[in-house]
């Protein structure tokens, strides 16, 4: 009996795994990523730490605006110590969105008033990437990056 068809069987069953790993969301799902977003925002002006722990992946990564690199838990408690006070909102402007099977990567211009920290009571600007993954019927942020910049510097 030959076994010559045993690799191409392999190699047709790799093909299909991937080719169902990289499938279109549906419209559905990639609509409720703009509320998700919205979510986040609005659950970190109310200090909503329960909506959080739904919308944020218990492994989530935030590359902060403070230089350091935390996670889920030290976000939340962040937030709970009034380290995350916004005096005058917060507004964010979503100017790209990629995906990437289940998983999207999304680039915003944030602007907010802190109030707290050495920058309490001043408008910053702040760039930010947040990475999103679908399961379940719910996207979740897995990891976050956020700069203050100065939106008069030219660099290129």
């Amino acid at each position: 009996m030959s076994r010559s068809w045993v690799v191409p069987m392999l190699l047709l069953l790799a093909l299909c795994s991937r080719a169902v790993q990289a499938q279109e969301l549906l419209p559905e799902a990639k609509q409720q990523l703009a509320a998700a977003g919205a979510a986040v925002g609005k659950a970190i002006t109310t200090h909503d730490t329960a909506a959080l722990e739904k919308l944020w992946s218990p492994k989530l990564l935030v590359n902060s605006p403070n230089n350091h690199v935390l996670t889920r838990a030290e976000v939340l408690d962040a937030i709970k110590r009034g380290q995350l006070e916004y005096e005058g909102g917060y507004t964010s402007r979503l100017e790209k969105v990629e995906f990437y099977g289940n998983v999207a990567v999304t680039m915003a211009d944030e602007t907010l008033v802190p109030g707290f920290g050495p920058d309490k009571g001043k408008t910053i600007r702040r760039r930010s990437t947040n990475v999103w993954q679908y399961g379940d019927g719910a996207w979740v942020m897995i990891a976050r990056q956020a700069t203050i910049y100065d939106p008069d510097a030219k660099h290129y």
